[in-house]
């Protein structure tokens, strides 16, 4: 056997093993020309850019391929290859059937002769899974820092309204326990105004995105107390209130309403009482005028509650006030807006 013709039967044997290595291996191989066209593609290649034949995608450019925010880079690393160095880098490219892949991408010359390169080898590895697993836990890991983040928003706002409550709770207990009558009263009179602070919470957790509008403020204390469609309620101005505002709206309302039960218009069918709200700058005006339906007298002296009133419906601006007309009270009070 010639030399010739041994080198010529090893050449054979060598194509068939490289055809077989390029067609049995999971990477996307391509062979481009210097001007980029596809010159060869290996079939697991015309899988991964869903061609059925080379002809589909024969002499096209590979870094056409890319999506526009990817087409640079990829055309900076066939340039190095093209000048006789190898890059690599990852990429996002679509299938031309628009399925997505994330590429493991290594870019080569080939060089034939003296040194002279005649070709760009293109070596492409899906790591499509492994990138989809790692965004999968960084969407874990965002959400888990989202919750925790909310976890420690809300344990703070929770430790801002109990040292809240604990001061008001403190400061009415104070209070009445100047004006009671014997133990069961203050036990009486606490009791109530413990329950108007839980409706003005049950108000804050119903609003917990924001806080609550004057409306709706006004209208959930009215309703929790049932004695909300025998309230008039004239026109609203906007804005919003405060937890200390809620939680003083709340109170004095509950004042309001269990002494109107007890001796005023809620006591009695023909009784009617109008609220009337308006607004001037960050300061809200409410005036309770009460109806009982006859003539009726003041009494000798304020006891607790007024007092209370007087206490809770003040701002630095204005001083609240109950005044007596022939037929029920009239009180004046304020609270701050936040905007």
């Amino acid at each position: 056997m010639t030399n010739e013709i041994f080198m010529t039967r090893f050449a054979d044997k060598a194509n068939s093993v490289l055809r077989g290595v390029l067609d049995q291996t999971v990477e996307c191989i391509l062979l481009c020309n210097l001007d980029g066209r596809i010159e060869y593609i290996n079939p697991n290649g015309l899988k991964a850019f869903a061609a059925r034949s080379f002809a589909e995608i024969e002499e096209r450019v590979w870094t056409e391929l890319w999506p526009d925010d990817r087409k640079q880079r990829a055309q900076e690393a066939f340039s190095l290859a093209s000048r006789g160095q190898t890059d690599r880098f990852d990429g996002y490219i679509p299938d031309r059937a628009g399925v997505p892949h994330w590429w493991e991408v290594s870019v080569s010359p080939i060089v034939e002769g003296d040194s002279e390169i005649s070709h760009v080898l293109i070596s492409m590895h899906d790591v499509t899974l492994r990138m989809n697993e790692a965004l999968e836990d960084r969407v874990k890991r965002d959400e888990a820092t989202r919750l925790a983040q909310r976890s420690d928003t809300v344990a703070r706002e929770m430790r801002h309204r109990l040292k809240n409550q604990l001061a008001v709770v403190g400061s009415v207990a104070k209070l009445l326990s100047r004006n009671a009558v014997d133990p069961a009263d203050l036990t009486e009179r606490l009791t109530e105004k413990l329950q108007s602070l839980a409706r003005a919470q049950d108000i804050l957790t119903m609003n917990n995105a924001q806080p609550p509008t004057i409306g709706e403020a006004i209208s959930q204390t009215l309703d929790a107390s049932g004695a909300g469609e025998r309230v008039k309620v004239g026109p609203l101005p906007s804005g919003r209130l405060g937890d200390d505002a809620v939680q003083q709206l709340a109170l004095i309302m509950g004042e309001l309403q269990t002494n109107s039960h007890k001796y005023g218009a809620l006591a009695a069918d023909s009784g009617r009482i109008t609220l009337t709200v308006s607004r001037k700058g960050g300061e809200l005006a409410l005036s309770w005028h009460e109806d009982v339906g006859s003539a009726i007298e003041p009494p000798a002296h304020e006891g607790a509650g007024f007092k209370l009133l007087q206490r809770l419906g003040s701002t630095s601006h204005s001083r609240a006030q109950v005044q007596w007309h022939k037929r029920g009270p009239m009180v004046d009070f304020y609270l701050r807006v936040i905007d």
